[in-house]
């Protein structure tokens, strides 16, 4: 018969268990070591499911951003940014004085960057409308489409406009600064008057019965060599307060028309030295008052006095009429 391997018996609180060598001495005494062989079930290699609460979902993860993603998101974010330093939004920048809003109120739009406002500053003589004309656009309209240059281009085109700044304030404001011309004489040429600037640049013919006391100068080229003469005249105030026009002849020289109806005809060269003589004579003759046609001062060591009526006379410098 074959031999049965008997199993020892065990309870249920009874747990096998493994001998090993004895250790040394504890307390004097020796005594076998005993250590239960509980091994810790081996751990699956699938995860476990993240517990959730009820009520709540889990979201799914996304890889990481493309660079492309990235700078979207920070090129919007920096507009952001702007468009809340340059609106005042934050206590920077802002609508500085003088600026007026020539166009708000943007209406609802499907356009990347809207534009909510146009600003405005420097137009005092240039109409709203005519400068909003030039502008060419209008609030709605996309920041994104909008040409700085250009518009500074058609807005320096208009009459007063001599020169137009455009910026784009981020992310919804279009600001416009302009420098208008300066009124400075009266052009009259076959029949039509013109305000011209300190350049001689003309500026509008239009509206310009408010601008009655500027000089008026007379002729081809009067522009061009206005504010040469009008200078001179400055320093003479006795001749420039009874100058009534001043004409430009053949592009060359000027003859001054008084307001008493005397012709005072000027050199080329030497206007200064020329005016010096007659204010002289003014103050010792009071040539002004006499009943006189013209004066003619071209000749540097003479002047010709023709009275009203008859026959001119020379005088030399230095004698009395």
């Amino acid at each position: 018969m074959r031999a049965v391997r008997r199993e020892p018996d065990f309870d249920d609180d009874d747990v096998p268990v493994r001998r090993t060598r004895r250790s040394g001495a504890l307390d004097g005494a020796s005594r076998p070591v005993i250590v239960t062989d509980r091994r810790a079930p081996k751990r699956s290699k699938r995860r476990a499911e993240p517990e959730v609460e009820e009520g709540w979902s889990v979201l799914p993860k996304f890889g990481r951003p493309s660079i492309g993603a990235m700078a979207m998101g920070a090129f919007l974010l920096l507009a952001a940014g702007a468009g809340l330093v340059q609106g005042g939004h934050l206590g920077l920048g802002g609508s500085g004085a003088g600026e007026q809003h020539v166009a708000a109120a943007a209406p609802a739009s499907s356009a990347w960057f809207p534009i909510g406002e146009i600003l405005a500053a420097g137009h005092y003589h240039t109409r709203r409308a005519d400068l909003l004309q030039a502008i060419g656009v209008k609030p709605g309209d996309d920041m994104i489409d909008v040409d700085p240059e250009a518009i500074r281009v058609t807005v320096e085109a208009l009459d007063w406009i001599d020169s137009a700044k455009v910026a784009r304030l981020w992310p919804a404001t279009l600001k416009v600064e302009v420098v208008e011309k300066e009124p400075y004489a009266i052009w009259q040429s076959k029949g039509v008057s013109w305000l011209i600037d300190k350049k001689g640049s003309t500026i509008t013919k239009d509206d310009i019965a408010e601008f009655a006391g500027l000089p008026l100068v007379v002729g081809d080229g009067a522009p061009k060599h206005a504010v040469e003469l009008i200078d001179i005249l400055m320093r003479f105030p006795a001749i420039q307060r009874q100058t009534k026009a001043s004409v430009r002849v053949g592009d060359r020289r000027w003859d001054l028309h008084l307001k008493n109806g005397i012709q005072v005809r000027l050199p080329e060269d030497g206007i200064e030295d020329a005016l010096h003589r007659l204010t002289v004579l003014e103050q010792e003759q009071k040539i002004f008052e006499r009943d006189i046609e013209s004066i003619d001062l071209r000749l540097p060591d003479r002047l010709v006095i023709k009275p009203r009526g008859g026959a001119a006379e020379s005088v030399a410098k230095g004698e009395s009429t």
